[in-house]
């Protein structure tokens, strides 16, 4: 288990709040608002619209094809959604989604529009961004020094499991070497894959130790028994992600 000086309280991630209901439920929950943070995703639309949907398409139609009149009233814009979120004064997490085009993964938001939006509405200070490309990172780190930012590794996107252990001590390099260009503040890392480092590699112990003490903190996601949730949160991890953050918040750590 890692030094208890690395690491803090654990909060809780409530997953997918892309629309009314979701951000009204998450919104609930914020009797403990330290602990609660709420995320979506983030694209653009055909017309340079960035909007909160976690898929690509919407009833069928491609989001960054689509203009965004004729999402309105089904999708949210990101510009209203911060609204939202700002009356309940709750932390976001955005995860810029990315789309393949042409073969080449390319992500679903341009860094400036964000920044800038993020500005306007005043939510340089409540907000952690991830994606999985690194330059568009790097961009927004240049952008605004003291966002917090965060690196998602997700096998949808062509991340694979690191198939052994020796592939694993590989990938804590990439990531620490990628820390060292940009100062990332997290990682956040499929729950999956974890369970693997852990019964297959019995390396879960020095991974999390590792990133930790280098300064990174940890996301886990998406955790929805409450064992495997205290079993993370006993590692060190900073976040939970979970669709069902009104169990999940339960959970405390325990010495």
């Amino acid at each position: 288990m890692p030094d208890p000086q690395y690491f803090s309280l654990p909060k809780i991630i409530a997953h997918r709040c892309n629309d009314e209901a979701s951000i009204e439920k998450a919104l609930a929950l914020k009797h403990e608002p330290k602990e609660i943070y709420m995320e979506c995703d983030v694209r653009t639309t055909g017309d340079g619209v960035l909007v909160a949907h976690h898929d690509p398409k919407h009833r069928g139609k491609s989001i960054r094809k689509t203009l965004f009149s004729r999402l309105e009233g089904s999708v949210l814009s990101l510009d209203m959604l911060l609204d939202k979120v700002n009356q309940g004064d709750i932390p976001l997490h955005l995860d810029v989604k990315a789309g393949c085009i042409n073969g080449k993964w390319k992500v679903a938001a341009d860094s400036e529009q964000l920044y800038g939006l993020l500005e306007q509405k005043g939510f340089l200070e409540k907000v952690i961004v991830t994606s999985i490309k690194g330059e568009f990172l790097r961009h927004l780190r240049q952008l605004a020094p003291k966002l917090r930012l965060g690196v998602l590794y997700d096998e949808d996107y062509g991340e694979l499991l690191p198939p052994n252990r020796a592939a694993v001590n590989g990938f804590i390099r990439k990531i620490l070497e990628f820390h060292e260009k940009i100062l990332l503040d997290a990682v956040f890392l499929n729950q999956t894959w974890l369970h693997v480092f852990d019964k297959r590699y019995h390396i879960l112990d020095k991974f999390f130790y590792t990133l930790i003490k280098a300064g990174l903190k940890i996301a886990v996601w998406t955790v929805n028994e409450k064992d495997q949730a205290l079993h993370f949160m006993q590692q060190g991890a900073e976040w939970i992600t979970t669709d069902i953050p009104e169990t999940v918040t339960k959970v405390r750590y325990k010495t």
